[in-house]
């Protein structure tokens, strides 16, 4: 069933979340809650009940994963944990998206030489090629997040057709 609304999530701290509305490719950005240096699991709760009061959703989340001696790795994936754990209790289906698959499709495969900050200035640009009228949200350098939430949304609806 073709949902009104994709939830693109980037789990983690300085992650974010992006309900698109498929009818007109317009988004909603929230920035993932945070209390305490952790996820704060009521406050996520609250918005995604707020997008589930607006239509039918599915969620795309980043599949996250840890790499050898990374620091922060086990609070990544407690931050990823409670995003999970918060859409299954929430009734809020889901499906994982590889960062290669999703960067791939929509041309940010980490260049030859390319830093992961310049990557993410790329994802940034990106978004505000995609959405001006919500440039403003993306132009710090922290706001690569909310730039990977939204093109994580925009690939998961285009590789279902739905754009």
């Amino acid at each position: 069933m073709r949902p009104d609304f994709i939830l693109g999530c980037d789990p983690g701290l300085s992650g974010a979340l992006c309900l698109l509305r498929l009818a007109n490719k317009r988004i909603e950005i929230f920035d993932m809650p945070v209390t305490d240096g952790f996820v704060d699991p009521a406050r996520l709760a609250g918005i995604v009940e707020m997008c589930k009061m607006q239509g039918y959703i599915v969620a795309a989340v980043e599949l996250v994963s840890s790499m050898p001696r990374q620091a922060g790795v086990f609070n990544f994936g407690r931050s990823a944990g409670v995003l999970h754990g918060v859409l299954g209790a929430m009734g809020v289906g889901y499906e994982l998206v590889s960062p290669n698959v999703w960067k791939g499709a929509v041309g940010l495969r980490k260049l030859v030489g390319e830093s992961q900050s310049q990557n993410k200035t790329r994802a940034r640009e990106l978004a505000i090629k995609l959405w001006p009228a919500n440039g403003t949200e993306f132009r710090r350098v922290k706001d690569d997040g909310r730039a990977e939430a939204c093109l994580i949304s925009r690939h998961y609806a285009s590789s279902k057709g739905w754009l």
